[in-house]
């Protein structure tokens, strides 16, 4: 077994266990009812995708027989994509969470706790 054919086959598990991953969040995000539980599809199996399949493409890359000086910026391309998404994806999510809280678009009442409603505090503490 060549250094290529194992490259091959571990590339194809991660570009499809990404792909899983992402078709989760996808669909995550159509069956979901509330905003809170739509971002958590949106953030963590969506980025945790990404960079498998990115992952996957890299070893491809590097585990060509005809990789090159020429491959090495596609892979500098392709970290900074992981990057980027690992950067910007939490913040997206915590702002449209806040967001989401602060004009009342969450579930239903019962499906957060207490410390939760900052204006049932400020009610009983009048």
């Amino acid at each position: 077994m060549s250094w290529s054919f194992i490259a091959d086959v571990l590339s194809l598990i991660l570009i499809i266990g990404g792909s899983v991953l992402t078709l989760a969040a996808a669909i995550g995000i159509a069956r979901f009812k509330d905003t809170m539980s739509r971002v958590h599809a949106v953030s963590k199996p969506q980025t945790t995708g990404l960079i498998l399949t990115i992952l996957g493409a890299i070893i491809r890359i590097t585990g060509a027989e005809s990789f090159s000086v020429a491959e090495r910026g596609d892979l500098g391309m392709l970290v900074l994509l992981v990057l980027f998404a690992m950067f910007t994806s939490p913040v997206t999510a915590q702002r449209t969470s806040r967001i989401a809280r602060r004009e009342g678009l969450y579930g239903t009442e019962e499906s957060m706790s207490r410390n939760d409603r900052p204006a049932a505090k400020s009610l009983r503490r009048k």
